[in-house]
């Protein structure tokens, strides 16, 4: 109100005026262009940022960090094939899968040292993994479900490559390197959730591009975890989907559950099963 009080008492035009004028032209411009620069900083992302808010959407670090055991349990779609699943993991990385198929019992397993399977086949015993596969039972070893959750510490470096979009809507996407190799990380840019992963994996010998799809995320023990993942080759309409019916939160789980139960048999090959796509969300 003085201001405008003031202007209405002042004189015509001056040369002083004039250069008050464009003094003051020149103060809004430079206090428009500093309110820009200081939004833009406001909508900037780090990768710090990134991944402090997928930490939050989940349940936030103290909590993650409180589940020692994990329980999945539901069912497993593979190409002509429906399977009950149960999925267990310990900390810090000990993992089992148990799957039935026609009646016979199937299971993939890491004991932090070994990984072993059993074909769902009558006669059939545990055997150790092939290389190709034990590699990424080694990954699926993981409680926290994610390398995104205390990644140093297991030995991953993320990367931030900026905005994308996806058909679902705008991502951030990540870069993750690691011992498993590098994954691509998709983050639903409003709820900053994974929504699809893509990675690279030995199959028989081939370097095969994967595409996995996490959805359908529910609260369960104040945690958020998915309950539907799909996974298949890249262009490829066959597809792997895992429908999570039931998470338990830390239940009772023996070591003695996930080592290879007997001698491994002499003679044979190693064992191969079903995959069960990877739950990294």
């Amino acid at each position: 109100m003085r201001l405008l009080a003031m202007s209405r008492l002042s004189p015509g035009p001056s040369r002083g005026g004039n250069r008050h004028r464009r003094s003051t032209r020149v103060f809004r411009g430079s206090g428009l262009a500093l309110l820009l620069a200081v939004g833009a900083l406001a909508h900037a992302q780090t990768v710090e940022d990134v991944v402090r808010r997928y930490l939050d959407a989940r349940g936030g670090i103290v909590k993650l960090r409180s589940v020692q055991t994990l329980r999945l349990s539901g069912t497993m779609e593979l190409p002509g094939v429906s399977a009950p699943f149960t999925l267990e993991l310990k900390r810090p990385n000990r993992m089992r899968t148990e799957f039935t198929v026609e009646g016979q019992k199937g299971i993939r397993a890491f004991d932090g040292q070994v990984a072993w399977a059993q074909l769902p086949l009558p006669g059939e015993r545990p055997r150790p993994m092939a290389p190709e596969e034990a590699v990424e039972a080694r990954a699926q070893a993981d409680v926290d479900l994610s390398p995104l959750v205390d990644a140093s510490a297991k030995g991953y470096a993320v990367e931030l490559v900026g905005r994308d979009r996806l058909p679902g809507g705008d991502t951030w996407k990540l870069v993750v390197r690691g011992p498993d190799g590098p994954r691509a990380m998709h983050l639903d840019a409003r709820t900053h959730l994974v929504v699809q992963t893509e990675d690279r994996r030995k199959v028989e010998g081939q370097d095969v591009e994967f595409v996995t799809e996490i959805g359908d995320y529910r609260t369960v023990a104040g945690l958020v975890f998915p309950h539907r993942i799909e996974v298949g080759p890249k262009g490829s309409p066959e597809r792997q989907r895992l429908v999570i019916r039931k998470v338990e939160v830390n239940p009772p789980l023996d070591d003695a559950r996930f080592a290879m139960p007997g001698a491994p048999p002499a003679a044979r090959p190693p064992a191969k099963t079903p995959r069960a796509p990877a739950v990294l969300p």
